[in-house]
């Protein structure tokens, strides 16, 4: 014969559970369902940190930087968001945007960032692209067991500027730096269909 439980039986158990494990094993129990809540020692990383490229500036008569949308470099950086003893975080979302040194940054589209969904490692630009400079701040969530996520990230090579990936969870934030130095310049003489940065 199959023996019913009562209520008082169920709480009793329920609360010699509760006892046995514990507040902190709570808290852990419940914090695993989400990791939206990062916690405050955990360590935010995008690899590389640096990166800069040297390039030659194509300038008009008058000085101004021409740009050319055709000429890019496609650079991937990795962040990985980690507990304080290096076990990876998962499914947590990451905020990340790109910002711009004022007196460098020209106006025009000169780094855009790509979430490679697929991991491909090639930007799919109709579906990957999540910040460009004038988008808001995106959202991106870690791999479940890996706690990384690849960003793809577009860089135009036409004129020199300094930028910044900047990624943030919670109260953990990292920042990539991107430099692209003008090196040489040549002259265009030609500015038919070019724009000026």
């Amino acid at each position: 014969m199959k023996r019913i439980m009562k209520f008082s039986d169920v709480l009793t158990r329920t609360k010699l559970f509760v006892k046995t494990l514990g507040m902190g094993g709570i808290v852990f129990l419940l914090s695993a369902c989400t990791n939206d809540v990062v916690p405050v020692d955990a360590t935010l990383e995008l690899t590389p940190a640096n990166h800069s490229i040297e390039v030659t500036e194509r300038i008009n008569a008058v000085g101004q930087c021409l740009s050319d949308a055709n000429s890019y470099l496609d650079i991937p950086i990795l962040m990985q968001l980690s507990t304080s003893n290096g076990s990876p975080i998962g499914d947590a979302m990451v905020s990340v945007y790109a910002d711009f040194s004022d007196n460098t940054y020209s106006g025009n589209g000169v780094l855009s960032i790509y979430d490679d969904v697929n991991g491909n490692g090639v930007i799919d630009a109709d579906s990957e692209l999540v910040s460009g400079e004038l988008d808001d701040i995106a959202q991106v969530r870690t791999a479940s067991y890996t706690g990384s996520s690849m960003l793809l990230l577009r860089v135009n090579l036409s004129c020199g500027f300094r930028g910044e990936i900047r990624a943030f969870a919670g109260a953990v934030h990292s920042t990539a730096v991107i430099s692209v130095i003008g090196q040489e310049t040549v002259l265009v003489t030609n500015e038919i269909e070019e724009e000026t940065l």
